[in-house]
């Protein structure tokens, strides 16, 4: 059994290996797992000596503190832990050698994140004894001690995916510690939250729903399906960042984001059998849920560089057998645009299929020109004023900040403009060009009969997107006719990899 899990580890990565035996090396597992030990000793001895006074009750709150000091651990400790093994390897210059090896860089990814999941399987183990005795004291049920650990374990991974790919952002040492700053502060916010569900299933699993337990296990499903999703999403955007800039680095994030999407709208149409209400609430929660998904994704996708690789190019222009349906999958910043109307038009149309209200409709075509605007409209205007720019960061960048603006400046101009005697922040006609109050007021919107300005504004986005579907092709078009005069095949033939470059 042994032998088999080891040549499994070295099937997926080799890197699993060398990562364990570094991890239970270092001074930061040591203290963690004997701190553990102790905590859970201290909370396990105050339960027994608790249950003596009370009739078996006491294993629902000695449940909770171990499930809190599991927390701990797997939403802080062993995350940051993963954002470590990253960044040291950097600050060393090792990665470098790593990554010129055979090991692809998603098999890289893999094998940091497997060697986190070892450490998290063995912080539990040494946890369970204790978990067993809050059960032995009675107060909670087997059920919900199983779900918790499972729930709190894949919630783990997803935290270290998470930490893993913040670790990939910058090479610098002074922004990669900026990057962990912040993203410690987010850990001990997400720590600070994750706890409640703990205290509201100290009764069990029968009490979290409001109509039942299959209440409870339908958004379990949902909750973890979604986790499981995000945590491949994750790994594929570490892979990202981890592979050179000659190589095809778009198309599988594309195909993990489109099938995130899917995902969403899947589950969304689970309530059309439900009544008119229900379907009207999954509408909404669509439109929230789907418009964040579209928002990131026009974020990264639309700000692609125009220009591609060589390489990439000889890969596109070899015969696919997929044919068209992968052209929204392949690189380039017009095609990223086509791939973000794309999922536009699919959130849309299976929202369409709930039986929305009209103003729940009007209200979902808002947020994709919003999201089409404010990604669109300064990406062209960028791509138009620097055509030759290849520098994506610094857009993402802008986009951000005309986002900011947009936020700050309607409220600021009416100051400087009105002069009113008190400064009015109540939601009005000058707001419209923010998003977040715009779409969080939605119904004032349509009683004040402002629709004509968030469509002139959502049309205007769409306008740039189609622009940046025109100007990729052009560019893409461009650098193929030019590739292919500067190395010249036989008639017939596709031009060979050392032709290209």
């Amino acid at each position: 059994m042994i032998e088999w899990l080891e040549d499994k580890s070295d099937w997926l990565s080799p890197i699993v290996v060398k990562e364990v035996r570094q991890i239970v090396r270092s001074r930061e597992f040591a203290f963690s797992f004997g701190g553990s030990l102790v905590a859970a000793l201290a909370v396990a001895f105050y339960g027994a000596a608790s249950a003596l006074g009370n009739a078996n009750t006491t294993g629902g709150g000695t449940f909770v503190a171990l499930m809190v000091c599991l927390t701990l651990l797997g939403m802080l400790v062993v995350p940051i832990g993963a954002f470590s093994a990253l960044r040291n390897e950097r600050m060393e210059q090792t990665l470098e050698l790593v990554t010129v090896t055979a090991l692809s860089p998603r098999r890289v990814v893999m094998g940091k994140l497997m060697a986190q999941a070892v450490k998290l399987v063995t912080l539990f183990a040494a946890m369970a004894p204790f978990i067993t005795m809050s059960f032995l004291l009675g107060g909670i049920d087997f059920v919900t001690i199983i779900v918790s650990l499972g729930v709190l374990f894949f919630w783990s991974v997803w935290a270290s995916a998470g930490f893993l790919f913040l670790s990939t952002l910058f090479k610098s040492r002074a922004m990669s510690g900026v990057v962990f700053g912040v993203a410690g502060i987010v850990a001990m916010f997400i720590f600070t939250m994750i706890r409640v569900p703990f205290f509201l299933m100290r009764g069990g699993v029968a009490v979290a729903g409001p109509t039942g337990r299959s209440d409870f296990w339908w958004t379990l499903a949902m909750v973890m399906s979604g986790c499981l999703m995000t945590t491949v999403n994750l790994v594929l955007l570490g892979e990202n960042r981890l592979s050179v800039e000659t190589e095809n680095r778009v198309t599988p994030l594309r195909v993990g984001f489109f099938a995130q999407l899917l995902l969403i709208i899947g589950w969304g149409l689970t309530y059309l059998g439900e009544p008119a209400w229900s379907k009207e609430t999954a509408a909404q929660a669509l439109g929230v849920i789907g418009g964040l998904h579209l928002a990131f994704v026009a974020m990264f996708t639309l700000t692609e560089d125009l220009h591609l690789p060589r390489r990439v190019l000889l890969q596109l222009r070899q015969p696919s057998r997929w044919g068209w349906r992968v052209v929204f999958f392949r690189p380039g910043g017009g095609r990223g645009a086509a791939y973000l109307l794309l999922q536009m038009l699919l959130l849309l149309a299976a929202t369409s299929l709930l039986s929305p209200s009209a103003m729940t409709m009007r209200w979902l075509f808002a947020i994709c020109g919003y999201i089409c605007l404010f990604a669109g409209v300064p990406t062209l205007a960028w791509r138009v004023a620097r055509p030759e720019s290849q520098q994506s960061f610094r857009l993402r960048a802008a986009l951000l900040v005309v986002l900011m603006l947009a936020l700050v400046l309607p409220d600021i101009l009416y100051y400087l403009v009105k002069h009113p005697v008190t400064f009015d922040v109540v939601f009005g006609e000058r707001h419209l060009v923010n998003p977040f109050r715009t779409l969080a007021n939605w119904s004032t919107v349509e009683v004040s009969g402002w629709l004509s300005a968030p469509l002139v504004l959502g049309m205007s986005g769409l306008v740039a997107c189609l622009g940046l579907i025109l100007q990729g092709a052009r560019v893409t078009a461009q650098q193929d006719v030019a590739a292919t005069q500067a190395s010249p095949a036989a008639d017939g033939e596709s031009p060979s990899v050392d032709a290209v470059y």
